[in-house]
């Protein structure tokens, strides 16, 4: 009987436990409502959805009858609208309360808002919601951040459909969009006084590579660089001006600004020299193969010019025909992969590009070429071949250039003309897989005097669906406004090796074997 009791007493116990578990549990679902205080309800991610949406409308509602509570709650709906990690619904219907503030002060706050978020906003949607409405509105302010948000590169939406460009052509109907563009560029906002330092330069380097994609070539830059009528002339103008009158150039994009700017650097002695070098060479040159020069072109000419003045010597038709001869009689290998259908591999038979490729390129292409099938050169290529198969982690790649420009320089000697490829391993940050390779910033540093960026596709020892630039490796190219090289390994002791530049342009070169 006593053993029963106590079985009695603890299931007894347990059962009252079990009810008092019930009833706390059943006390903490049943919600406080959501009008007693919606700002603590739309902030709690435990509510459902509907709680909180209800919560937003019932906040503003109190906001405009109660305007002592409207800073609270802008300042709520701003934080919350600002988190990628809140449902994109109710983020919008925060959002578009904000833009529907009758309030001066109000009007003003949203567009700071839009101004400050636009730019790096990831969530094509909500930069769908924000540009609309700027240009609903008439918020002109704005332009700057729909331009930098343009800047950015967007898979699987044309350009002619993006979001920021309806609204900026809707903003400024009155003239063309690279002209809106370009006064961004020459006159960058401040945002506040206690905006970054930088603040301007990146907004100026974002709007240079939006007019990347409206004028490709540079000729509109070109023009309006060259017009007295441009008073502008701060550092940035003055500088492009200089290239212009020294070099007969214009840097394409933000990357190719930068990398203009580091080569312009007075107190670099090996810049000073390379520039008047340059002035000189350029200077010689006829209209014809002036035509379409660019930054990327410049340092193959210097190399050509002292190693093989011959080839400077000849026209674009000859160096044309050159070259068609030149690949027919070698292998090629064009890629299949074509990026899950999203992206077509580029045609890479010079008769695809003819029209396109300008003397330059040309010059570029003969003198990369040459060097690349020297044989210390692809001894060293299949060395550096070998350690990118030993690391799974990333691809390799870095620099094509003159060996004076490796380091220092000082161990060129008299070889200092002789084109070598230079290995910049990426950083462990960044190393992402053994299908991707990224640039370090030193490697960018390094290769301002340099021919070309160069990376391996060689995870397989027969890869030949890979081989030639990928979607990706193309957009590199224009962005950096480089000329480059993809080595794809197509056998155990052979790679296929492309040179691609930003406009597209992509030549298969042919194959190089291990000796």
């Amino acid at each position: 009987m006593h053993s029963l009791s106590r079985v009695a007493l603890v299931v007894a116990i347990g059962a009252g436990m079990a009810v008092g578990m019930g009833s706390c549990g059943s006390s903490r679902g049943q919600s406080a409502p959501v009008e007693r205080d919606p700002l603590t309800v739309l902030r709690n991610p435990q509510r459902p959805n509907r709680d909180r949406e209800l919560a937003i409308d019932i906040a503003w509602k109190r906001a405009l009858q109660q305007p002592e509570e409207k800073p609270s709650v802008r300042e709520s709906f701003k934080d919350m609208v600002w988190s990628s990690s809140v449902n994109h619904d109710m983020r919008k219907k925060m959002y578009d309360y904000l833009a529907s503030d009758p309030d001066e002060a109000g009007i003003e706050d949203t567009k700071k808002l839009t101004r400050l978020m636009l730019p790096r906003e990831p969530s094509r949607a909500m930069v769908a919601v924000m540009s609309e409405t700027a240009a609903a509105k008439g918020w002109k302010d704005c332009v700057p951040s729909l331009v930098r948000s343009y800047s950015r590169s967007v898979p699987m939406v044309p350009d002619e459909e993006r979001s920021e460009r309806i609204a900026l052509l809707k903003l400024a109907p009155e003239r063309p969009l690279v002209e809106t563009v370009f006064e961004v560029f020459l006159n960058p906002p401040d945002e506040d006084p206690n905006s970054p330092a930088e603040f301007k330069e990146r907004a100026r380097a974002d709007a240079f590579d939006v007019l990347a994609k409206l004028d490709v070539n540079g000729e509109y830059r070109k023009r309006l660089l060259e017009d007295p009528a441009l008073a502008k002339d701060d550092d940035a103008v003055g500088l492009m001006r200089r290239s212009v009158r020294d070099l007969k150039i214009v840097p394409i994009s933000g990357d190719e600004m930068r990398w203009l700017q580091r080569l312009a650097n007075t107190k670099n002695q090996q810049s000073v020299n390379w520039w008047r070098s340059m002035t000189s060479l350029v200077a010689s040159l006829p209209s014809e193969k002036a035509e379409g020069l660019h930054l990327r072109h410049l340092e193959a000419i210097r190399i050509a010019s002292a190693v093989a003045p011959e080839m400077v010597a000849k026209s674009r038709a000859e160096l044309l025909s050159e070259l068609k001869s030149t690949i027919a009689a070698r292998k090629t290998v064009q890629r299949q992969n074509e990026a899950q259908g999203t992206v077509r591999a580029a045609k890479e038979q010079v008769e695809a590009w003819e029209t396109t490729i300008s003397w330059g390129d040309l010059i570029t292409m003969n003198v990369l070429d040459r060097a690349i099938r020297q044989a210390e050169f692809v001894d060293r290529i299949f060395t550096y071949v070998g350690m990118d198969r030993e690391d799974k982690t990333s691809e390799y790649g870095g620099v094509i250039t003159a060996l004076e420009n490796v380091g220092d320089g000082r161990g060129a000697g008299a070889d200092g003309k002789k084109i070598v490829p230079w290995l910049f391993p990426p950083r462990p940050s960044q190393r992402t897989n053994d299908q991707e390779f990224v640039a370090s910033e030193e490697m960018f540093l390094s290769s301002d005097r340099g021919l070309a960026h160069f990376h391996f596709h060689v995870f397989r020892a027969r890869n030949s669906d890979y081989a030639g630039p990928s979607g990706g490796d193309l957009d590199y190219a224009a962005r950096s406004g480089r000329s480059c090289v993809v080595f794809t390994s197509v056998g155990s002791d052979e790679l296929n090796y492309d040179y691609y530049q930003p406009d597209g342009v992509v030549i298969d070169l042919g194959t190089i074997s291990k000796k």
